[in-house]
């Protein structure tokens, strides 16, 4: 089978999906990576539906094959081409990346050489695509990627996006020179041309300025969605060839507000918007007869203020409910109950550390107590397998800190063993360990990440020790990938060479040595305050002086927790 065989057989399992391709403007939606794991990214599978509803906009969507497709395409000498219609990348008007994670910066480039379109902004002509970009980690910080697009949508894109194709319908029309669309798109809050801002470096190798070219705003806004209610952030197109292949998503809370200091997703959508009740049920709606199982998403799901009426009244509609990870303090008896009536064996909880002392660090306090009564009441319900994450490489872990990772391991067996033989069933526990990535726009940006060689030794601890309590798994991350990672986020735009070369087959550290860079300078290096940092000039609508505040707090872990929203709208520091 080639690969327009393969894409006709995954295009005939979808249900959903769009059939008129014949509009003015052709929009290729890339995820570079795989159709299985591009379509479980909620973000793609909502840009896809908002451009194909406009009236001048088709799109269509396009993936990374896996390898032996891959090689078909380049012995072929093939272009890349569309999922949908199979036309080749370089044909279509736009070229837009929806980018989740550091890991497939690589494949920007690589998929752009694989279309037969330069790789390089300055190395393009008026005839090719536009290229934009999009998603979590371009709204921190896009920077290393800045080599190869012409605009990236920063912070949330439904609204902006149709801004964007409104002002390239026009620019089409008028034939004017590309150079004129992007200096109007440079305009538009939430979009960032990086060509028009020029960076100086220092003698260290430290950003001496961004600077934007004249008429240009020094700083780009994220864009925003007022109202969860306005966007239909839920699944569109169902496959049984991705992640969650039984199930309907729907976004229910988007942002936190709990300002746990290492997640960039509480700081970068910083402020917390729920979907009504109302209009959850109603989206649910649009799975009948396709799935009866409703995933409910966001950062925070049991914090929503009314997530038992959407449990109780999804169940109540004859749905089944599973739920992304939840906080301990806010689950109650009628969401476990909801779960347990839809069969979902499986809950989820981040603790994140194991002690009072690093809760007080990364500003996430979860009494110990709360979270064994949690278990205590999901067993009682045959909900049996719980799913705990954990981070390693916190500022301020002691060994004594990781050791407790342990303890809990063994507390939480001790729980398990009397539920096994009152009903001989024996529940499971899963420990997930991450290593902490310090991220752009938290207050642990500046921190240093620990060398991979000490988190092998920790994790490898982690595992010998509670792989051998029985009943409870241990995974982790990859503590040289999460060292990747890290050099990427903190990143500037000198990585693009070295990213270019990745793209093109080149070791990691060959890349870093042809152009005199080390991975140690963004990852294990910590960074003062008054560092100009490569991400600065983009306003998340979190003011530094807040993180630079809560950096502060994390380095004496008995100052208070961070304040809550309505005291930081009078102190003025958010």
């Amino acid at each position: 089978m080639n690969l327009r065989q393969h894409y006709q057989y995954l295009r005939d399992q979808e249900h959903g999906g769009y059939n008129n391709f014949r509009k003015p403007n052709k929009f290729a939606l890339v995820y570079p990576c795989t159709y299985e794991l591009g379509m479980s990214s909620l973000g793609v599978q909502v840009i896809y539906a908002i451009l194909n509803n406009r009236t001048d906009t088709a799109c269509e969507r396009v993936f990374v094959p896996e390898s032996n497709y891959l090689r078909q395409l380049v012995t072929q000498k093939t272009p890349l081409f569309s999922f949908e219609t199979q036309t080749p990348l370089n044909r279509f008007d736009i070229v837009g990346f929806s980018v989740s994670f550091e890991s497939d910066y690589v494949n920007i480039p690589r998929t752009l050489e694989l279309a037969n379109i330069p790789p390089l902004v300055e190395e393009r002509t008026e005839w090719d695509p536009l290229v934009i970009a999009g998603g979590i980690n371009i709204s921190y910080n896009p920077e290393p990627i800045a080599d190869f697009v012409d605009v990236f949508v920063v912070g949330e894109a439904e609204l902006v996006i149709h801004q964007l194709m409104a002002h390239f319908d026009e620019w089409k029309q008028s034939g004017a020179p590309k150079s004129e669309l992007l200096e109007t798109l440079a305009t538009v809050p939430g979009l960032y041309v990086p060509s028009f801002y020029d960076v100086t470096y220092q003698d260290d190798g430290t950003i001496d300025a961004v600077s934007p070219k004249p008429g240009i705003s020094p700083q780009i806004r994220a864009g925003a969605v007022p109202k969860l209610d306005d966007v239909e952030t839920c699944t569109h197109i169902h496959t049984p060839n991705t992640e969650f292949s039984n199930a309907h998503l729907i976004e229910i809370v988007r942002g936190c507000g709990r300002q746990c200091r290492f997640c960039v997703a509480d700081y970068a959508r910083r402020w917390p918007r729920q979907r009504s009740v109302e209009n959850t049920l109603a989206l649910a709606e649009r799975a009948r007869g396709i799935t009866d199982r409703i995933g409910l998403v966001g950062a925070s799901i049991s914090d929503h203020p009314q997530i038992d009426e959407i449990a109780t009244g999804l169940v109540e509609r004859g749905f089944r409910i599973s739920c992304a990870s939840l906080r301990a303090e806010t689950v109650r008896a009628p969401l476990l109950d909801a779960l347990a009536d839809s069969e979902q064996g499986t809950i989820t909880i981040a603790p994140e550390v194991a002690t009072e002392e690093l809760q007080k660090v990364v500003n996430k306090a979860i009494p110990r107590e709360r979270l064994y009564y949690v278990f205590e009441e999901a067993l009682k319900r045959d909900i049996l397998n719980l799913r705990l994450y954990f981070l390693i490489g916190v500022p301020q872990e002691t060994p004594a800190d990781v050791e407790a990772i342990v303890d809990m391991a063994k507390e939480m067996r001790t729980i398990l063993l009397p539920h096994a033989k009152r009903t001989g069933r024996m529940a499971r526990i899963s420990f997930t360990i991450s290593p902490m990535v310090p991220k752009p726009h938290t207050p642990f940006q500046w921190v240093a990440m620990e060398p991979p060689k000490t988190i092998s030794r920790k994790l490898d601890f982690l595992k010998r020790e509670i792989n051998q309590l029985g009943s409870i798994k241990v995974g982790s991350a990859s503590a040289r990938l999460a060292h990747q990672e890290a050099v990427f986020a903190r990143g500037d735009r000198r990585l693009g060479k070295v990213i270019l070369e990745l793209a093109r087959g080149a070791s990691w550290n060959h890349a870093f040595r042809k152009y005199g860079l080390l991975p140690h300078f963004y990852a294990a290096r910590e960074r003062p305050l008054h560092e100009v940092n490569p991400w600065d000039h983009l306003d998340l609508n979190v003011k530094p002086q807040f993180l630079q505040l809560e950096f502060h707090k994390q380095e004496n872990k008995f100052m208070t927790s961070a304040c809550d929203t309505t005291v930081c709208k009078k102190c003025g520091a958010c």
